[in-house]
This record gives C-alpha cells, structure tokens and sequence, in this order.
C-alpha cells in the first residue's frame, strides 16, 4: 500500500504542475509535441490530436515538450510551424507559460481541501466542550456544554467557526454569546496572544489568540478530590467509569457534575466499572469490574457536590528512577498548578511543559550543544493536602531522519485519559464549498510561511540546508505514513509536498522554471534573443546541478534507511 500511496501522491503532483504548462502553452497557440508524466522508458500513451500522452517508467518528474522548446534552435523548425513555436512566442507569454507550472502546484491545495471538505457532511458544532482555568472563557463564565452562538456581531453554529474569529485576533475584545440550558448569555472575552515555537528549531513560531475553551470534553471516568468525600465514602475510587445514575446512562463528567448539583442531596445509585490492572510484560491492560454504589451529595459553598474531579489531572503511575518519582510523586496525586497556573487538562499542562523546554532549548547559543536544566514550580493534592515539589524534565537528545538534532522530554508519569468526541451536526453543500475554498488558501499560505521560516534558518544556520534535502525513498515514506493516517493527512501531505514542489520549481536553477524565468529576463536586459550556445551552456550546468542536487538526496535517504538496508539484504 505504501507503494500505492507513493504513486498515487507523485503522479497528482506531476500531472497538476505539467497540466498548467500545457493549459497555458495551448491557450498561447504554442504546439505541445508531448505530455509526459514520468521520466525514462515509455510504458504506455496514446495520441490526441496533435500531442502524444505518456506515462513512463520513473516516477519522479515530468515534462510537456513543447515546439522550439528553450534549447531548440529556429533553424530547425518548419517555416509552417515557426508561429506555434515556443520561442516565437513574446517573452510576456513564455513567462506565464513556464510560471504556470509552479502556480498550479499553489493552486492544487486549494482543490484538494475545496473537494475534501464537499465530503465532510457533518462536523462538531460550536458547543464547548471543556473550559481551562485561569483563562479568559473561564473568567467570562464559560461552561462545558455552553453553545457560543455569536461573536463580534457574527452568528456562528460550527466549532470551526469559532477558531476562525479568535485564532487570529489576540489581544482584541470581542463580544460572545452562549446558550446555556436554552437561555441566552453574553459577555466580553479578550483572546490572549500565545506565541510559541512548534519545534526545537524555532522554524514554526506561530502567535494565536486562545480564550481557553477546547472541543473534546471529559468522559465518565473520574478521580476524587480526597479520601473524606461523599464519593469516597460511598465507595468510589480514582478511575472508576460511571455508567449509570439513577438508571439513566451518562457518557460526560459535565452531565455527571450536573446531575450531582440538581440532586437536591437526595441519594443517587452509580453503577460503574472498576479498572484493575493485568500483570503484563509488554503494555498496560486491565480489566473491568462492575460496581453498585448509593452517593449522598455533601452542600459545598451553596452546591451539592461529590468530590468529584477530572480523573486526568490524576497520577496513575509513577516510573522507578523517572523525573516524576525524584520529585516525590506518587499514584493517585491530584495536580493543580504549574508555575502557579492552574491546570485542568493533561494535554494543555505537557504541552506548558513541551513549550518551556523548547524556548530553553532555542535560546541557546546556536554552537552551544549543552543540554539545559529546565525546571517546574508543582503543586498538588495528597490526601485532601496540598503540597509543591520541583518538578525537572529530563532531556535526552538523538538525531531524525535529517540527521537534525532532536529532544525527548521524559517525565515518567501516566494518567488515564476519557476524552469524548462532540456529536456532530449536518453542513449545508454551499457552507462546505465556501470553507472547503478558504481552508485551501490558508493552508497554501501556511505551507508557504513553513517553507519562507525554513529558508531563513537555512541561512542563519541554525538548519542545514544539506540534510533537508530527501529522495524518492523519502517522499514515499510521507506518503505511506500520510495514507495510512487517513484522508486528511493524506490530503494535507499533498498539499504540502505541493507547495514545496512549486517553490523548488522556482530556483535559479537553468532547466527548472526558476532557470528558464531567469533566461527570459536576461533575455529581456539584452532587448533580443540569447544565443543558441548561451542557452546550451545554461543547460549543462543546471543538468549538473540537478544531477549533485539528486545524488545528494539519494544519499541522505540511504543514510536514513541503513539499518533497514542492511537487515533487508543480510
């Protein structure tokens, strides 16, 4: 299937760059002899009118041979044939037909997401489903189940929506509004601006505005804020499953917590699942056990109330010799903050964790290879008491498929992750082909500032330029992995793959577009056409450069697969 995948992306981004020569070329009136996906051998073709198709045997590239092609010279050409000749053509209408290849590569993101999204019949609707701490929702009164259903001025109904009037405005005011148990609320939330590096190379810095709401909400599984609460005196552990309350089935911690606040202290019967944990060498298994309880609600500050926690902010486990146990931690400890920010969500407190080591890690000088200290003010719950601890990550380094320097952050605990997926909501066809439209645009734009960051650590040599060059063998691994992710990764690898085919398209490099767009502006300096041996000896030396520029990727993939290498022959 990999294979498959490999053939199926290449071939897309062949056909699409070499079909916007050919359109351009034939709506100039320039004579295209043949269309060629693939280099090498023919396999099979057919002719159409006046163009030969071919598919052939090396499916790395592509060309549309065109009459009086860059490199032809005019004698050899028919007098019958001289005005559909590719170099009869004024300058003006050769550039457009050698840009259009790399233009179209910028377009097929656009297409791919326009069509990808028609497909999408359904998606979450803009219904909160977990609110952080110490965040701007959370401040303006935000609640998990809460639907936002304006903001600034705007009517909104899908979760994308929301993403889309927030993400990009940090710092600024907008007025929201939500519906909460059918009844309307409104308020003022200011985004805050989060600026931070993607990587340990600081080449994807992105600024966002977040207001601290996420999409996927807490499922049943919970965890108890101490050993004297009415849930544990009822009987409950950390990790047990709520299934039922009062004979009605509950599949979120919101509805659970609701159902608890609207008891009226009136006793409720839980039936849950109890995991305990298999003995097993090779992973973590458990098994589940069905449990009857009877829980009477304790009044807390005006609020019936369980005991209840998230069970994700809960330790399961602890790792012997691990940087969590050298701060004393232990199972089943509740944590609260970190640096004195209240944490509610695992993926948001190892992300903090993530992001810290990475600013750490890109601040340092750029020949200065020692690994820094990075460490974490942590406060937690044992017992119904709170303690602090300093909390140090260790941070081993090892080397990617780039021969590019990379981190591991271990920690050395775990906890039981329920996350539940929103149910989604039908999309009207013209709703899905206006953001399928504005999706592409802004992925192009994305993969282009990618690329544009990458060129810039390129040169401030912090990236090397040598090791990011990869062959064959490595687009075929994106896109086996891309394939067998799912169509939206596919569909995104493509796109990116796309962007960069375009771009390296656009090199100054004599046989690449970027070389024939530089002929056509010397061209254009000398007022008059360059001599046939000009055009020669520009095309020597990008065939040698293409030739160093392809034995050196080879090279970089073989040093990536070695070891595979040498087990598939030996």
């Amino acid at each position: 299937m990999g294979f498959l995948y490999f053939v199926i992306m290449i071939g897309a981004l062949v056909f699409f760059h070499e079909l916007g020569h050919f359109l351009v070329a034939k709506a100039f009136k320039v004579k295209v002899e043949r269309f060629s996906i693939g280099f090498g051998p023919k396999l099979f073709g057919f002719w159409y009118g006046e163009t030969e198709y071919v598919v052939c045997a090396l499916p790395l590239g592509g060309y549309v041979q065109m009459l009086g092609g860059d490199f032809a010279e005019a004698e050899t050409i028919e007098p019958e044939d001289r005005e559909r000749a590719l170099l009869s053509k004024p300058i003006w209408q050769r550039s457009l037909i050698v840009l259009a290849g790399p233009v179209f590569n910028l377009i097929l993101p656009v297409i791919v997401f326009f069509a990808f999204s028609l497909t999408q019949s359904t998606v979450p609707p803009s219904v909160v489903g977990d609110t952080l701490a110490d965040t701007p929702a959370a401040r303006a009164g935000l609640l998990p189940g809460d639907r936002i259903v304006e903001i600034d001025g705007q009517p909104v109904r899908y979760w994308h929506e929301v993403l889309e009037l927030v993400t990009p405005r940090p710092n600024e005011t907008l007025p929201f509004a939500w519906e909460r148990d059918g009844e309307r609320m409104e308020g003022s939330i200011t985004p805050e601006s989060n600026t931070a590096n993607e990587d340990a190379l600081g080449v994807l810095q992105v600024t966002r505005g977040q207001v601290g709401i996420m999409l996927h909400t807490h499922g049943p599984t919970i965890a108890l804020a101490g050993p004297d609460t009415p849930a544990a005196r009822a009987g409950l552990e950390n990790f047990d499953k709520i299934l039922e309350m009062d004979g009605e089935p509950v599949k979120r911690l919101d509805k659970i917590l609701a159902r608890v606040r609207a008891s009226q202290g009136k006793p409720i019967k839980i039936v849950a699942l109890r995991p305990e944990k298999l003995d097993a060498e090779f992973g973590h298994f458990y098994k589940q056990t069905p449990i009857t309880v009877t829980l009477s609600p304790a009044q807390v500050d005006g609020q019936w109330d369980a005991g209840f926690v998230r069970a994700e902010m809960v330790l399961s486990e602890v790792e012997e010799g691990s940087a969590a146990q050298a701060a004393g931690l232990r199972p089943g400890d509740y944590l609260l903050s970190l640096d004195g920010k209240a944490q509610t969500s695992w993926i948001v407190l190892i992300r903090t964790v993530h992001l810290k080591v990475n600013d750490a890690l890109v601040a340092r000088d750029k020949d200065d290879k020692e690994i820094p200290t990075v460490s974490f003010a942590l406060e937690y719950m044992r017992d119904g008491v709170k303690h602090t601890t300093t909390l140090t990550p260790k941070i081993t380094s090892y080397q990617d498929e780039f021969q590019q320097d990379r981190y591991k952050r271990e920690i050395g605990w775990r906890t039981i992750l329920d996350s539940v997926e929103p149910e989604e909501i039908a999309v009207p066809l013209h709703h899905r082909a206006v953001y399928g439209v504005k999706l592409g645009v802004d992925k192009t734009w994305e993969g282009l500032s990618m690329i544009g960051r990458l060129f810039v650590r390129i040169f401030e040599g912090k990236v090397s330029f040598s090791k990011q060059v990869g062959g064959p063998i490595l687009m075929g691994e994106l896109a086996a992995r891309a394939g067998e992710a799912g169509a939206a990764s596919f569909l995104w690898t493509m796109a990116l793959l796309s962007i960069n085919l375009g771009v390296f398209n656009l090199l100054p490099i004599p046989l690449l577009d970027g070389g024939r767009l530089m002929l056509f502006a010397m061209e254009a300096i000398k007022r008059g056409p360059l001599s046939f041996r000009v055009r020669q000896i520009t095309a020597y030396v990008g065939f040698v450069m293409i030739i160093l520029l392809m034995l050196l990727a080879f090279k970089n993939d073989i040093e990536r697969n070695w070891d595979r290498i040498v087990d598939f022959i030996f």
